[in-house]
């Protein structure tokens, strides 16, 4: 199980990239979510999704938003809150590409 997170090459957006980056970690670590993989691809926004068991599940989209590092992370929690099958672990893995 593992958070993807897909951000637009867009140079002016890493600002916001950062933010959703610290609110997914937070969120990996309470969550017991190992692994988060963070690719650039043209996307208009930046998204998060939840992978396992091959399917991919969209968590947070920051389309018009310009919410801080605290709401992103509170709305992935309470998205995750439904996925049921999140198991907690100590090691945490992110991977850049």
């Amino acid at each position: 199980m593992e958070f993807l997170i897909l951000s637009p090459t867009l140079m002016h957006r890493r600002g916001r990239e950062k933010i959703i980056i610290q609110a997914v970690i937070e969120a990996a670590e309470d969550m017991g979510v190992t692994r988060i993989i963070r690719r650039r691809c043209n996307v208009l926004s930046a998204g998060v999704y939840l992978v396992s068991n091959g399917h991919k599940r969209l968590l947070y989209n920051d389309w018009g938003k310009n919410w801080d590092a605290e709401r992103i992370y509170e709305h992935i929690i309470s998205s995750l809150n439904g996925a049921g099958d999140i198991r907690k672990s100590d090691d945490l893995i992110l991977t850049i590409s």
